[in-house]
């Protein structure tokens, strides 16, 4: 019987980024703000499209309070202040609360970012956001041929006070202030043979990473056994980091 070991993969996605660039306008006692705000991960539809229409935009005044509010598929690409001064602009997926419990307790992704600008009269200031995930994800990949030597299997993933069972493909999000995740293998070959390993902790998360968690075939015996091997592979690819 072969033996499993277990590689896990960590794809980041990159931190916010916000440029900003001026332009003069004739005299008009206002300032302009063009937006060009997305997910990190996600581009446009469109290259013309400056606006992500899963991101929800607030802008706040210096004191703190709230100049405007632009629901998700609805923010402008313009705004316009008729005061000069230091503004708050906060992009964000409107799921911050109720994350955990979308696509049936799986989770989906969650966005958040902020950043400030310095509005002046007669001056057209661009803004880009590139807005990040705030949370992780968890998913499995198994070998080719797994499931013609295993009918059955369960892979469990378990952060905070979330315990999820995952099929190959599916991805678990969690948050990264949860000290990590466990994760607990088991399968069940044809001949009715339970194989499993123990639960593993692992607790270098980090937001915005995906933790592919990868088994694969190994020669030898181990009497149907299971072994995991994590391996640290320094190999980059664009912004993919392989642990």
């Amino acid at each position: 019987m072969k033996r499993l070991y277990l590689y896990i993969t960590m794809c980041t996605i990159l931190c916010l980024a916000a440029c900003q660039q001026d332009q003069l306008l004739p005299s008009t006692g206002e300032a302009v703000l063009e937006l060009d705000i997305q997910r990190m991960g996600h581009p446009s539809a469109a290259i013309t499209r400056a606006i992500d229409g899963d991101l929800a935009v607030d802008v706040f005044r210096q004191d703190g309070t709230l100049l405007v509010h632009y629901d998700a598929g609805h923010v402008v690409r313009k705004i316009v202040f008729t005061q000069e001064g230091t503004y708050r602009v906060v992009a964000y997926t409107d799921n911050q609360y109720i994350w955990p419990t979308a696509n049936d307790g799986r989770g989906e992704g969650c966005y958040l970012a902020d950043t400030t600008v310095v509005m002046e009269f007669d001056m057209v200031k661009r803004l880009q956001m590139r807005v990040p995930l705030t949370n992780y994800s968890v998913t499995l990949t198994l070998p080719e041929l797994f499931h013609e030597l295993f009918p059955t299997y369960t892979f469990t993933v378990a952060s905070g006070n979330r315990s999820i069972n995952l099929r190959e493909g599916e991805k678990a999000y969690f948050s990264p202030y949860d000290a990590g995740f466990t994760y607990k293998f088991s399968a069940t070959n044809f001949d009715g043979e339970e194989h499993s390993a123990s639960q593993i902790l692992y607790s270098d998360v980090q937001r915005g990473k995906l933790y592919n968690l990868r088994y694969s075939f190994a020669s030898g015996s181990n009497n149907g056994g299971i072994d995991i091997v994590i391996t640290d592979d320094t190999q980059t690819d664009n912004t993919d980091v392989n642990l």
